[in-house]
């Protein structure tokens, strides 16, 4: 166990190090160290979320956008993050729910009909970025997913 949490430790030090030398201003945490990152002990979170070291994360989903939309939206009202507001942007979908303290940001983008790339940001007063209950909030809205039934084609 040790030994796995060394090698994980090395790893992001050099994807650091490399980023740092090379003058690169991104800000996604390369692909391991994200991999890295979500894969802690009890996590919920898929290794296919990608976090920005800003603390905003990302999720693909197999679903078209208005599915993942309704599912987004019965997350946050079981959550009791209330959404204040809405607004389509071209094909994208931006959200914003209130809670104590935080404001959640969220923006569905279509990848294709069936698959659709989520967006969350939970800001903590003006400045501070949430990332544990960004993490929290794409953990919810994965188990809800996971609970759809399974539709297939021509069925």
């Amino acid at each position: 166990m040790l030994a796995g949490v060394r090698a994980i430790a090395i790893a992001l030090g050099a994807a650091l190090v490399g980023m740092l030398m090379a003058g690169c201003t991104g800000l996604e945490l390369p692909a391991l160290g994200a991999a890295a990152v979500s894969a802690g002990a009890g996590s919920v979170v898929k290794a296919g979320t990608e976090y920005t070291l800003t603390g905003t994360a990302y999720r693909t989903f197999t679903l078209p956008l208005e599915d993942l939309a309704a599912v987004v939206r019965s997350t946050l009202d079981r959550m009791e993050l209330p959404v204040t507001a809405a607004a389509a942007h071209g094909e994208r979908l931006r959200l914003t729910a209130e809670g104590i303290g935080r404001t959640v940001q969220l923006e569905l983008a279509p990848i294709s009909p069936a698959l659709t790339r989520l967006k969350v940001t939970v800001k903590q007063g003006l400045v501070r970025n949430d990332r544990a209950t960004t993490s929290e909030i794409i953990g919810q809205i994965e188990r809800e997913v996971a609970a759809l039934p399974v539709v297939r084609a021509g069925k």
